[in-house]
């Protein structure tokens, strides 16, 4: 291995290097023909841009089916969100009524108190969210199959 000047910015690169890390000017090439960098890097710039030809082109995308799958794909990830947010309400609500029960006690004759009629509040409303959430992702994926 022999270190070399880059014929651009005149960094020492080593004859191995595919490019010189300073500008990027291609060495193998040069390193193999001496003196016709140039020429080389001339075509490689050329092939980088050109135009691609009709065969290599990607297909026409159908715009309706695209946005069906970015509709698709935007109610599954709200589902998703909404089920979540749900479990987590109903297990809130479950960790504080009986977080406050631990903590309070479990006294009848003092009444009940506002804490608990919360968590409880917490724990139906997670639960009817869930069942809600499933059911409408139940009838969205029935509407798109039939």
């Amino acid at each position: 291995m022999a270190l070399i000047d880059c014929p651009e910015c005149g960094r020492q690169v080593s004859d191995k290097a595919p490019a010189c890390p300073g500008c990027g000017v291609p060495i193998a090439h040069e390193s193999a023909q001496p003196g016709s960098w140039q020429g080389d890097s001339e075509e490689l710039t050329q092939a980088q841009f050109r135009e691609p030809l009709p065969s290599e082109q990607d297909p026409e995308v159908d715009e309706e089916w695209l946005r069906g799958e970015q509709e698709y794909l935007a109610f599954t990830d709200r589902v998703q969100r909404h089920r979540i947010m749900s479990v987590l309400l109903f297990f809130g609500g479950l960790s504080l009524g009986m977080g406050m029960k631990s903590f309070m006690g479990a006294g009848a004759e003092e009444g009940r108190a506002l804490i608990f009629y919360v968590a409880d509040i917490m724990v139906y409303s997670g639960i009817i969210w869930l069942f809600y959430n499933e059911a409408r992702n139940l009838w969205y994926h029935r509407k798109l199959g039939g």
